[in-house]
């Protein structure tokens, strides 16, 4: 559910905490004026990224950067509330998790509302600039309307945390939803941008089934090499240190579902796997999008809390904005990459690693020159595979026998990601890593 935005926060800083894996990294994450952000998404738009995010105060203000790390903020796409939401949600400047859309030289820009935090009287609207010009990002735009509602006590779904794939076949797809009853699709008119059969039902497409109230939002919708990507975000935001988002995917062939999770469990049974987690100092990750970067690559944004950082009172956990690349699996499945401006120098595969299993406790793992592999007590075997690495572990007594760790190798041959048989998200980092911004 997207939150309002607080606008102080202290400069970058970036020292390092060695105590996880995400400490290995400069973690301002990017520069972003104000430093706050939550709900951030971003479209390339020629060499110019553009980035929105929830606002309190303007209607979807705009930034700008060449690079991804250091953004320019620019003005709102309107000076006021087009006249239905002002009538809908008189006294109300609160415009939550705005998507933006390319589509040629136009930009759209999906956006919601809601009558107050905890209900689910909202609104998602969209406006347009027919001929977007990154040098004067907010001029031209027009607002095009409502899309769909939801009302407190009538309906069953939240209208809120929009997000658009515009598939390879043409059609154009939304998903939204927060709590309730979970998130929801429907197919949109090309041409218009707005609802294609307004007089059809939503499809419900996730469900977090493991966790009373059904907490989770934000999702999102992209296509990669013959499926469907669905991301969702589980949990609790807003609270800074203590909130609980991560961010969960399921894959379907068809842009209408049903989205299944790592083990084939529809995402309406409470199916996934995970993309991201928290690990120190990130915590709660998510609320974000999924976009095309340099050289063709997946990115993902998406907000985090500081544990390092004051927000505001006695709550710790500024929330920050972090752009990191998705590396996809050789089974197909994203996975967490290096957070953008990351570089590390080249190294060798052999050597002491610090080891994660599902963004928990850090472990030392030795790759030894004769493919022997150590882990605290545990010994096992690594060899080269055709996209990286494979580590096989033995399983006393389990069917199957062992654990098998299929990791991609970045570049360098010093971070390295991927996932175990059942789905747990595996990474490393060389542990005499050198970072560079």
């Amino acid at each position: 559910m997207a939150i309002l935005a607080s606008t102080e926060l202290a400069a970058p800083d970036h020292s390092w905490v060695q105590t996880a894996l995400d400490s290995a990294f400069p973690f301002d994450g990017a520069r972003y004026p104000g430093g706050e952000i939550h709900d951030p998404s971003i479209v390339k738009f020629g060499d110019t990224y553009v980035m929105v995010g929830t606002s309190g105060n303007e209607f979807c203000p705009l930034s700008t950067s060449h690079d991804m790390l250091s953004w320019a903020r620019k003005g709102p796409i309107l000076s006021d509330p087009p006249e239905w939401l002002a009538k809908a949600n008189p006294g109300h400047r609160s415009i939550w998790a705005p998507f933006p859309l390319k589509l040629g030289n136009a930009l759209r820009m999906y956006y919601c509302a809601s009558e107050r935090f905890g209900h689910n009287t909202s609104w998602i609207g969209m406006a347009e600039c027919q001929n977007f010009d990154p040098q004067n990002p907010s001029r031209g735009w027009v607002d095009k309307g409502l899309l769909l509602s939801s009302k407190d006590g009538v309906t069953s779904f939240n209208a809120i945390d929009p997000d658009v794939c515009a598939g390879p076949d043409g059609r154009h797809w939304m998903v939204y939803g927060s709590y309730w009853s979970g998130i929801y699709e429907v197919e949109l008119d090309p041409e218009s941008g707005l609802v294609k059969n307004p007089e059809k039902a939503p499809l419900h497409v996730a469900s977090n089934t493991s966790e009373r109230g059904n907490p989770l939002e934000a999702p999102a919708l992209i296509f990669h090499d013959g499926y469907y990507y669905l991301f969702t975000t589980y949990g609790l935001a807003a609270q800074g240190i203590r909130s609980t988002y991560r961010t969960m995917v399921g894959r379907s062939k068809t842009p209408d579902g049903p989205f299944l999770g790592y083990d084939g469990t529809p995402m309406t049974e409470g199916g996934h796997a995970v993309m991201i987690k928290g690990s120190f100092p990130m915590f709660a990750p998510g609320g974000g999008n999924w976009f095309i970067g340099p050289e063709g690559k997946w990115w993902m944004a998406y907000h985090y809390y500081d544990g390092r950082k004051n927000w505001h009172g006695d709550v710790w956990g500024a929330p920050t904005l972090q752009i990191r690349e998705v590396v996809w699996g050789a089974d197909g499945w994203p996975l967490p990459g290096l957070p953008v401006g990351v570089e590390l120098g080249r190294g060798k595969v052999e050597g002491t690693w610090l080891w994660q299993v599902d963004f928990g406790r850090v472990d030392e793992l030795t790759l030894d020159q004769n493919g022997s592999a150590h882990l605290g007590s545990q010994d096992g075997k690594w060899e080269h595979s055709p996209s990286g690495l494979k580590l096989h572990w033995s399983r006393p007594g389990e069917l199957g026998g062992e654990f098998i760790d299929s990791l991609v190798l970045d570049k360098s041959d010093r971070f390295m990601v991927g996932r175990n048989q059942f789905g747990a998200v595996i990474r490393g980092i060389k542990k005499d890593v050198q970072a560079k911004r």
